[in-house]
């Protein structure tokens, strides 16, 4: 018994989100990294960077599930519990250099400034495939 095309298919498709996932963690942590640095004023460790990213994403799907629970419908609600979510994360893991926690208002600037640079990174990749996808298709003469 062979493969279908349709198997083969997904699992192409599948492995693709796999490393859109994991590219976005990675870049995220990056980012929040950046972030950080520009509001605290030094970098902090990147694998508890990541830490942060992973976790605030695992709490953002359960919040979600949540929300969705008790709500029909979006909304700017779930906007607000991922920016509140992710500053409770930041103020618990990425610590001042003396090691306390940098405070939930820094916390807050810091997710703010997150949220920012990454909604410009997403603009700045999504017109660059526009305009690559544009190209391709309808050719360039």
């Amino acid at each position: 018994m062979g493969t279908s095309s349709f198997a083969a298919l997904a699992g192409m498709g599948m492995m693709a989100m796999l490393i859109m996932i994991v590219g976005g963690i990675l870049i995220g942590a990056l980012v929040l990294c950046l972030a950080f640095r520009l509001v605290v004023g030094y970098m902090p460790s990147y694998l508890r960077a990541l830490g942060a990213v992973v976790l605030t994403f695992i709490a953002v799907v359960a919040a979600s599930v949540v929300l969705g629970m008790l709500l029909h419908g979006g909304g700017l609600l779930p906007a607000i519990v991922n920016f509140l979510v992710g500053a409770a994360v930041v103020n618990y893991l990425l610590l001042a250099q003396d090691g306390s926690q940098i405070g939930f208002g820094k916390a807050c600037l810091v997710q703010l400034v997150y949220m920012v640079i990454g909604f410009v990174l997403a603009l700045i990749i999504g017109v660059v495939l526009a305009m690559v996808f544009g190209i391709a298709m309808f050719g360039m003469h």
